[in-house]
């Protein structure tokens, strides 16, 4: 086994990159945000770039943008002799994970190892599904229309990112950081918000294109406007515009806990294509 640490993006794409489009849609948490990196090499302030490899094929690789989890991917299924070599190379090193992040069974055999040999506590954060559509139910989509978020929308999306964010289990989300978060999605026009009768009802983002797809995220209904089917219609309109824009498919990431989002994006199309499993480390 050989441990490589990548100090620049490239490097860890000429590793990973011909493995990860094998299955992009899956992969496309790992994929994306690499590929955000090449394009945009100073997008975050620190990242941690990993592989470990068997002789010359790849066995297991880790990409971090602290403060997020760790991402773990492996071509080959569980690999507990690349994993151990992973986890002994970042304690080598001192670096602090927060949680990881990753194919349910590789990131629980991760979350247990890393518990092993460091002695702290990890939890189950969230368990996710990844879904993938190639074609919208147009049917579901009701009435009112789709367009791009603008500056003067800034109040009702810091609003909601922040509520997002409480949702999913932040316990006190920042505004500034919910501020920033909203003025890149209006500067980079990758939010898209639903409106009724002239008014805002909805909102969903487009993010991490990879070669053949991109990944919708940042579903939001104010709770007061919930169960009207105005999530539903902006998803499934944000998704055949972006099918129409030249993507092949679309995918995005689910809460297992939440059985009527998971109900909602198979109606629009989205079909499961396998799970993620989340751990936060103490």
């Amino acid at each position: 086994m050989r441990f490589v640490w990548h100090s620049h993006i490239q490097s860890f794409l000429d590793k990973t990159l011909v493995h990860l489009e094998k299955e992009e849609a899956l992969n496309n948490l790992m994929l994306g945000i690499a590929l955000r990196l090449k394009q945009d090499p100073g997008r975050y302030p620190d990242v941690v770039m990993i592989t470990v490899q068997d002789g010359n094929e790849l066995a297991l690789a880790a990409l971090m943008t602290p403060p997020e989890k760790l991402m773990v991917y492996s071509p080959r299924g569980i690999q507990v002799e690349a994993l151990e070599y992973m986890i002994q190379g970042l304690l080598a090193r001192s670096i602090s994970i927060p949680g990881v992040i990753g194919p349910a069974q590789l990131a629980k055999q991760f979350a247990d190892l890393w518990i092993k040999q460091t002695g702290s506590n990890a939890k189950p954060d969230m368990h996710l599904r990844v879904y993938e559509l190639r074609k919208v139910n147009l049917e579901v989509i009701g009435e009112g229309r789709l367009r791009v978020a603008q500056e003067t929308d800034l109040e009702f999306i810091v609003e909601s990112i922040v509520q997002f964010q409480s949702d999913i289990g932040v316990k006190e989300p920042d505004l500034e950081s919910c501020t920033k978060i909203a003025k890149r999605y209006i500067a980079n026009r990758s939010l898209f918000l639903w409106e009724h009768q002239q008014k805002v009802v909805s909102m969903a983002g487009a993010v991490r294109p990879t070669l053949s797809g991109v990944a919708v995220n940042l579903v939001y209904t104010p709770k007061e406007l919930r169960r009207r089917g105005y999530a539903t219609s902006c998803v499934a309109a944000l998704s055949q515009r972006l099918l129409e824009s030249g993507h092949q498919f679309c995918t995005l990431f689910a809460d297992l806990a939440n059985p009527i989002s998971n109900s909602i994006y198979q109606k629009i199309g989205y079909k499961p294509i396998g799970d993620y499993d989340s751990y936060l480390f103490a």
